[in-house]
């Protein structure tokens, strides 16, 4: 009964504007997490499924009973046990969650749901929301921009992602590492696209990886451990990491070419604590500066700069189901005026001959190749560099990755040098 009571008020966290990671306590039980991210997960084929079986959509004041019958019909589908327990156990939340009158409500809801679910699946066959389990105006903008891979894409999100791990190679190898793993008994594989990947079989908590308080390894997605070989670093260069936080990519630059005069830079105090504490466990220094980069003046210009800027971040959907009930169809464009806002004052920091490597854990167009489209046509000085990679889409503009089952998340790369044209 009591992990559908967390599971709950954690989702009513989340309704009400906060996001999963912050809605997510220490106190959660695994079920309760596993309960959240499933009902997140599912959200619109879930209450597409509920419109059906209820005479009238519950009030506003109840939305912790709707979300409650929610995470019971997930339950029933994805859960290892009888559904009647599962039935049970959510008829019994209605107390803990202070609704006793709705015991019956949600007793007969979830009774139905087993008797037609068959038949509920059928009928939301033609609900784009409901079959791909995203919101209509982002399945608009992924099929837009991918008509002939935009399911594939969706179905990626809808998956649960590989736990992925950067060696720190400033202590030990790949190879080494991989041994480790063996030795320890966790299944691993190499990844193809950074040399410094390995994927986990399955997920492990990370304080029963090898070595991992001493630093021999990180958690990051394999895309984001691409970026500094395309970053093209080389001793004594100055180095901005401009959005940093929370300090991966940062700690990452300084593992592979330790010797740059690298500055890490975001715009809240406790960003930047969450850098240096990265930077402590893998027994790494640099500069962490708490500043908005829009009012950074440097006394001298950097030669590599990494812009890996805010974004919808629609290429993480998968760890963040989240995302697709609190972002909007308006801050697209909202966040594309910001994108702009930050290149053209980064590209200012830039000194010629310099590189920029433009970022984003985003899929749409919007945020990526055409900002860079619009930046590159308005700045004679700027030069598209190419990228090699044997996976994405590779454009003029640059490279994107898309989520993939087992694979990277989404994300997009653009490099620009500054040049006398």
């Amino acid at each position: 009964m009591q992990e559908y009571v967390s599971a709950v008020n954690i989702l009513l966290k989340v309704a009400d504007g906060r996001s999963l990671d912050v809605a997510i306590g220490t106190h959660d039980s695994p079920l309760s997490r596993q309960i959240a991210y499933g009902v997140l997960r599912n959200y619109y084929s879930l209450s597409a499924c509920l419109e059906q079986l209820v005479a009238k959509p519950l009030t506003a004041k109840n939305q912790a009973v709707e979300l409650l019958i929610l995470a019971g019909i997930y339950s029933i589908d994805a859960l290892n046990r009888p559904p009647h327990a599962s039935v049970n156990f959510a008829v019994e939340a209605a107390i803990g969650l202070k609704k006793p009158w709705a015991k019956k409500l949600i007793n007969g809801v979830l009774r139905n749901y087993q008797r037609r679910k068959t038949a509920l699946v059928s009928e939301m066959s033609t609900d784009r929301e409901a079959m791909t389990n995203h919101p209509q105006w982002l399945v608009s903008r992924i099929e837009k921009a991918y008509p002939d891979q935009a399911d594939v894409i969706m179905a990626a999100n809808q998956v649960e992602p590989p736990m992925t791990l950067r060696v720190n190679v400033r202590q030990t190898s790949r190879a080494d590492y991989l041994a480790r793993l063996a030795q320890a008994g966790i299944e691993a594989s190499p990844g193809q696209l950074a040399t410094t990947s390995i994927y986990l079989k399955i997920p492990r908590s990370v304080d029963k990886l090898p070595g991992f308080a001493d630093g021999l390894a990180s958690v990051q997605d394999e895309a984001s451990q691409m970026i500094p070989g395309l970053l093209n670093l080389r001793s004594g260069q100055k180095v901005l990491d401009a959005c940093a936080a929370p300090g991966g990519k940062t700690c990452a630059i300084l593992e592979q070419e330790g010797r740059v005069q690298l500055t890490a830079l975001d715009i809240g105090v406790k960003r930047t604590a969450v850098i240096k504490e990265n930077l402590k466990r893998l027994k790494l220094d640099c500069v962490v500066t708490t500043e908005d980069l829009l009012r950074h003046e440097p006394k001298e210009r950097y030669d590599r700069i990494l812009l890996d800027v805010p974004c919808s971040a629609t290429g993480i959907i998968r760890r963040h189901p989240d995302i697709k009930l609190l972002r909007l169809d308006t801050d697209i464009d909202k966040l594309s005026n910001t994108q702009e806002e930050l290149l053209a004052k980064a590209w200012s920091l830039l000194c010629m001959n310099g590189e920029l490597l433009y970022s984003t854990c985003s899929v749409l167009p919007d945020e990526n190749q055409d900002i860079i489209a619009r930046f590159v046509a308005a700045h004679a000085d700027a030069k598209l560099l190419p990228i090699q990679c044997n996976s994405g889409i590779a454009s003029q503009e640059g490279l994107q990755l898309l989520p993939t089952n087992g694979g990277s998340d989404g994300f997009f790369f653009s490099r620009i040098q500054k040049y006398k044209p």
